[in-house]
């Protein structure tokens, strides 16, 4: 059974429920759709105030896309990189100046596509004892973290519509103090929930 606020339990359980076929170093997997371009983030897990946090980021608002918004720590695949999981990882330490060595990738989750042309892959990591972060100016306003319980109550998710290319699209929205979290990172944080709770 989860417990939120158990980690060692809740990070084995983790590793348990999501997809792993990725996070062997010697696998490069991008996934192939013409009119996508492959994408990683990273939902970094870590343990403060005696319970599990989700760190996000808030984009800069100097940036051409998405500025200003709560989104993970990730981008496009680059050619530099050797596997969809590294672009997590190097994104990662790009945008917010965490090493690899403090990050331990348990799994993934399922590729969304956005509306902004990308296939991305939401990679799960752990954030090991140590980690220090150094936000990159030029990409991150701010690094903030939320307690996982926020996420797991269900009053705390709200579902929205919106007309988008003469479509109507549904999305999930959080507010966490001044923070609106919406979109591809809400999607992801759904997702991710339904894991934990589908296994309680």
């Amino acid at each position: 059974m989860f417990n939120i606020r158990n980690k060692d339990k809740l990070y084995t359980n983790l590793k348990s429920v999501l997809k792993t076929e990725l996070i062997p170093t010697e696998i490069w997997q991008a996934s192939g759709h013409d009119e996508f371009r492959p994408a990683a983030v990273l939902v970094p897990l870590f343990w403060q105030d005696e319970e599990i946090h989700i760190m996000l980021t808030k984009r800069s608002e100097q940036l051409k896309h998405h500025s200003g918004q709560v989104s993970f720590p990730g981008g496009g695949f680059d050619e530099s990189d050797i596997t969809i999981r590294q672009a997590a990882i190097r994104e990662t330490k790009e945008e917010i100046g965490i090493d690899a060595a403090y990050i331990e990738v348990v799994g993934y989750l399922e590729d969304i596509e956005t509306n902004s042309g990308f296939y991305v892959t939401p990679f799960v990591g752990i954030l090991k004892e140590g980690f220090t972060v150094d936000a990159n100016d030029d990409e991150v306003a701010e690094v903030f973290s939320v307690p996982l319980s926020f996420f797991c109550d269900e009053k705390n998710c709200k579902k929205k519509s919106a007309k988008y290319q003469n479509k109507t699209v549904h999305y999930y929205v959080y507010q966490y103090n001044d923070y609106t979290i919406w979109g591809v990172t809400a999607e992801i944080i759904v997702k991710l929930v339904k894991k934990i709770k589908i296994n309680q």
